[in-house]
């Protein structure tokens, strides 16, 4: 699994519709609602294979693909395998592609997160120890 930045992920962009979605993975078809507004709605479906949750945002009439959280420990970054690097090599690694700003906060439930606002990632650590990692776009 490669994530892109502000894309996606492999194959699959961001802004990809949820018909679109389940043409390419017809196997993962159990959305779940996990929020709904107004006229807004997040539905959630996973893909064990991937270790993966993917988030669809819109309406009645359209659900777009707007983000991705990943355990998978083969996820690649920028070339890279980033599960085995530390809290600094995930930092600078970032940097080295122009993603330098960050913020980091210790999560209600223990984890630690640096949280790379212009790139739309956040980094959980536990221990130490990279355990999920969550990007995405803003659709309006």
């Amino acid at each position: 699994m490669n994530i892109k930045l502000l894309e996606g992920f492999d194959n699959l962009n961001f802004g990809t519709t949820r018909e679109d979605f389940i043409e390419l993975f017809p196997q993962c078809t159990n959305f779940e609602i996990i929020e709904e507004e107004e006229e807004l709605k997040t539905e959630s479906v996973e893909i064990n294979d991937l270790k993966s949750t993917l988030y669809f945002e819109g309406d009645e009439t359209e659900m777009l693909f707007t983000a991705c959280d990943t355990e998978n420990k083969d996820v690649i970054l920028f070339g890279e395998k980033i599960f085995t690097k530390s809290e600094n090599d995930i930092i600078d690694l970032m940097a080295k592609h122009n993603y330098n700003e960050y913020e980091s906060e210790i999560e209600e439930w223990g984890e630690k997160n640096i949280s790379f606002i212009d790139a739309m990632a956040d980094f959980y650590f536990y221990n130490g120890k990279l355990s999920s990692v969550s990007w995405g776009i803003l659709i309006l």
